[in-house]
């Protein structure tokens, strides 16, 4: 565990493993996934970056001026030059593969490949569960019945008694984890990626600008991204792979962590004969 100490804020990371494929995540905090490519039979170097405003990160009274996701993106990018590390598959859930999303698009060329897990760009038709459920989130941050409220819509539906006692601890957790916030840390919001997309249409033109292998992990029974967010990148992203799993909602990478990381084992060994062929799947 280490801290990186850069301009306004320190930044604090970990790295598992020492395998092979060179991962980096970032986000608020994790859970399982994913250092658990870290573990056999995966054997990943796993890099998981706390973002700037949370834990053990420097929180932040203001918003930073380059918007949350481009300056998580740098951070990223900053701990990886501390580290000696030029090229790397970024990996993320939900916000955390949204500062991968904008990564791919600011800055391809450090990225071998984007892994997004329930994290494709949100839909810009009307008011989305994800816009819609933050802002409640933020405005009643100390108030657990609608965090839990918030959390149980976000999730989605999910049956079967393992399950439900599944969802049961992971949405208790999440209550827990945002009441013991700080003040700073429970005011994030960090929006949309690609905020001036007004449109699905314009949303989907940027898309189509991202040129690098991308797996796109969904769950189709997720209240933050819908299928057709999931659908809309598999169209618009050229040569991307999309996973979509029926009985999976938004916690999947929680709740399912090793059901995740299987289908990134499979997508790694798939890049790396994708890069021997000279850039071309086989």
């Amino acid at each position: 565990m280490t801290t990186l100490a850069l301009d306004g804020a320190d930044i604090w990371f970990e790295q598992h493993g020492s395998g092979g494929d060179v991962l980096i995540a970032s986000a608020s905090g994790f859970g399982a996934y994913p250092a658990i490519l870290a573990e056999a039979p995966y054997h990943c170097t796993v890099v998981t970056v706390q973002a700037r405003g949370f834990g053990r990160s420097t929180h932040l009274a203001e918003p930073p001026a380059a918007g949350w996701l481009d300056q998580w993106g740098e951070d990223v990018l900053a701990v990886a030059d501390h580290l000696g590390i030029d090229t790397f598959v970024y990996t993320g859930i939900s916000h955390g593969a949204g500062i991968g999303w904008h990564l791919a698009r600011r800055h391809p060329e450090r990225l071998r490949a984007l892994i997004s897990v329930v994290g494709t760009p949100h839909d810009r038709s009307g008011d989305t569960s994800s816009s819609a459920g933050r802002r409640r989130i933020v405005e009643e941050r100390r108030n657990p019945a609608v965090l839990e409220e918030q959390f149980r819509i976000l999730g989605g539906r999910t049956e079967g008694e393992e399950r439900l006692l599944r969802r049961e601890r992971t949405i208790a957790g999440l209550v827990r984890r945002h009441l013991d916030y700080s003040e700073e840390e429970a005011l994030v919001n960090q929006g949309m990626p690609f905020p001036e997309a007004t449109t699905n249409e314009e949303l989907a033109k940027i898309l189509e600008t991202i040129r690098l292998p991308v797996l796109s992990l969904a769950g189709l029974r997720d209240g933050v991204i819908s299928p057709q967010s999931a659908l809309r990148a598999a169209m618009a992203v050229a040569h991307s792979k999309t996973v979509l799993f029926e009985d999976e909602g938004h916690f999947m990478g929680d709740e399912r962590p090793h059901r995740v990381a299987r289908e990134v084992r499979v997508f790694l060994d798939e890049l790396a004969d994708y890069e021997s062929n000279g850039g071309t799947w086989r």
